[in-house]
């Protein structure tokens, strides 16, 4: 009995603790009852799923479902680009509304010399060949884009935004790179 008096203080701030650390959170919509939903992506034609049920195309308008914290995956072309736990209401016109942005972008490279070899995360591309060279889908992230030539090598991490261009200039000889996505200046590169 002494150990549970001498616990229970620490018991009581535990619990107080675990109450208090989630007083914060989104309220839980309550399960067992009906409320609708309207979905709304942009652009519009996203596949919408709500608790793995596929509701069609967006945009969905007033659809009637079961009430409660759902999961909301919008999808498009194979990719999963939203996904996000959504309060359905009972009794209730339940509203998301969501720009969906496809998680690839292009990279379009010159260089200095204009002939040169690129190799985008260690990989051949392609070469410049004197003109650009564009490089599409390529995933978002950051992804070393190198360029050979005149027996040199010259290599820059870059970053790829979804659905943004990125325009690098490589020059071998200087060392020396710049970027920009969509006409906005990247730090200057240099490695």
């Amino acid at each position: 009995m002494n150990i549970f008096r001498l616990m229970l203080p620490t018991l009581a701030f535990a619990l107080v603790f675990s109450v208090n650390a989630f007083a914060d959170d989104e309220e839980f919509a309550p399960r067992g009852g009906k409320g609708t939903v309207t979905i709304i992506t942009d652009p519009p034609n996203s596949d919408i799923f709500l608790d793995g049920v596929p509701l069609g195309k967006s945009p969905i308008l007033k659809r009637e479902v079961n009430s409660g914290p759902l999961r909301l995956i919008v999808m498009d072309q194979n990719k999963e680009l939203i996904n996000v736990r959504f309060n359905v209401w009972p009794n209730r016109e339940n509203k998301f509304e969501g720009a969906t942005v496809m998680p690839h972008g292009t990279i379009v490279v010159t260089t200095t010399p204009d002939k040169c070899r690129v190799l985008l995360d260690g990989e051949i591309a392609d070469r410049t060949d004197g003109g650009p060279l564009t490089l599409g889908s390529v995933d978002v992230g950051s992804h070393t884009v190198a360029a050979e030539g005149c027996g040199r090598h010259f290599e820059v991490l870059v970053p790829v935004r979804g659905e943004k261009t990125t325009e690098i200039h490589l020059d071998v000889r200087a060392r020396k790179g710049t970027a920009k996505i969509d006409g906005e200046d990247v730090l200057g590169l240099t490695k």
